[in-house]
């Protein structure tokens, strides 16, 4: 864990991850990523949302959020979900 612009938060591939808000900070976008694999992790989450963000010119996302979610029957049944649930992850992504 480290202190950037106020607020603490993790660096992954150049882009700061904070669960605060960072004040001042207006948002550019609001960044989204699901990984359709249980075994998957944390990381994967903040990679894809770090590919997302840099290739907006962003350099860090706040209001980072993350967790499982488990799969509705109807995607189950008829869509290719190999799992029972999913990874997501979201936040705002800034330039600072």
């Amino acid at each position: 864990m480290e202190e950037r612009y106020g607020v603490k938060g993790t660096m992954l591939d150049g882009i700061f991850f904070t669960e605060s808000s960072i004040q001042n900070a207006l948002p550019i976008r609001h960044l989204q990523v699901e990984i359709s694999r249980q075994n998957s992790n944390l990381g994967e989450v903040k990679k894809g949302l770090a590919i997302q963000a840099a290739s907006i010119g962003a350099t860090a996302i706040m209001n980072f959020r993350y967790g499982q979610k488990k799969h509705s029957w109807f995607k189950q049944a008829f869509t290719l979900k190999w799992d029972s649930e999913s990874w997501h992850g979201e936040g705002d992504a800034i330039k600072l």
